[in-house]
């Protein structure tokens, strides 16, 4: 399974998912974390949302991780059966390992 989290410093969940400067992809069978620039995407006037959630969905991402995702882009990322995670805003500053703790510990067993 892959899990994708938005950050802009390849450390901790980013506040904004259509505008994060990377999307760090964790592949739940190698254990190991790697990125996607969406620097270009990230500086767009718009459409950033609907940008990422193609990306997502081109990138073979199952599940998305984030505080909080844009009708927009949820609209395509549900389109393509990506599945998103609401992190809990109580929770800010999440590491990236963190995060993929937090849903995978919500799985059913």
């Amino acid at each position: 399974m892959k899990i994708a989290i938005q950050t802009n410093d390849k450390e901790t969940v980013g506040e904004n998912f259509g505008r994060a400067l990377y999307y760090a992809v964790f592949d739940t069978e190698t254990g190991q974390f790697s990125f996607l620039s969406n620097g270009e995407n990230a500086a767009a006037a718009h459409g950033v949302g609907i940008q990422a959630g193609a990306l997502m969905s081109r990138e073979g991402v199952d599940v998305v991780l984030s505080y909080h995702v844009g009708p927009k882009a949820g609209d395509i990322l549900q389109q393509n059966g990506v599945e998103i995670f609401t992190l809990p805003r109580d929770r800010q500053s999440l590491t990236l390992r963190e995060a993929v703790d937090l849903y995978l510990k919500d799985l059913p067993a």
